[in-house]
């Protein structure tokens, strides 16, 4: 079996217990009990900000073949998280003193970069769910105030496809493959620890 066959089967396996560790923020808890506010949403959307807005600063400077996941406009989860974010009252000013986490994860390689990205682009499979289960008791919108979970709304597992054959494809050597699940592990333990340091009890 080839390099390429198997990396899938890997990143998720090895992967696992931090996929599970990090579902289990008061955060993620609330929202599976029907118990998260509209501040602790927003709250919750602040601290993705703060991840997500540096990493991706990172990804520009690694270079893409065109049309990467890495740079297309339409994966930039920034954006999404600017849009929702400003829906529930901050503006340009407060997003800019949004604190940046500054423990990132090694995006230095494409291989690298493309393992963290299995982490945020699968985490668009779970925002359907979240979205769907939000919306059962808070007045959360996709088209308003949900868009970073809602993600790719009715294309969401078209374009995971997509990525996945992006991921298959670079995954063409043990050092890539290494590299990738080395990213996306960091990428699951860091943010995890950046959202429970920091942010405060969700009671």
């Amino acid at each position: 079996m080839t390099t390429a066959s198997t990396i899938l089967n890997r990143l998720k396996d090895e992967t696992a217990p931090m996929h599970e560790q990090i579902e289990e923020n008061e955060y993620a808890t609330a929202i599976m009990n029907n118990h998260l506010t509209m501040d602790q949403y927003k709250a919750y959307l602040v601290k993705f900000y703060g991840f997500i807005k540096p990493l991706e600063i990172r990804f520009e400077d690694v270079e893409q073949p065109p049309g990467s996941a890495l740079t297309e406009p339409s994966r930039n989860k920034t954006a999404w998280l600017e849009h929702d974010l400003m829906a529930l009252g901050l503006d340009r000013t407060a997003l800019d003193t949004v604190p940046q986490c500054d423990s990132l994860p090694d995006v230095s390689t494409r291989a690298r970069a493309l393992g963290c990205l299995y982490v945020l682009e699968g985490s668009t499979l779970g925002g359907q769910m979240i979205t769907k289960k939000l919306s059962q008791y808070l007045p959360i919108d996709p088209a308003d105030n949900g868009r970073y979970f809602n993600s790719y709304g009715a294309d969401t597992r078209e374009r995971w496809q997509a990525f996945r054959q992006e991921l298959l494809a670079e995954a063409d050597s043990a050092e890539k493959e290494t590299q990738m699940i080395e990213a996306a592990r960091d990428t699951f333990v860091l943010l995890d620890r950046w959202i429970t340091d920091t942010l405060p009890p969700a009671h």
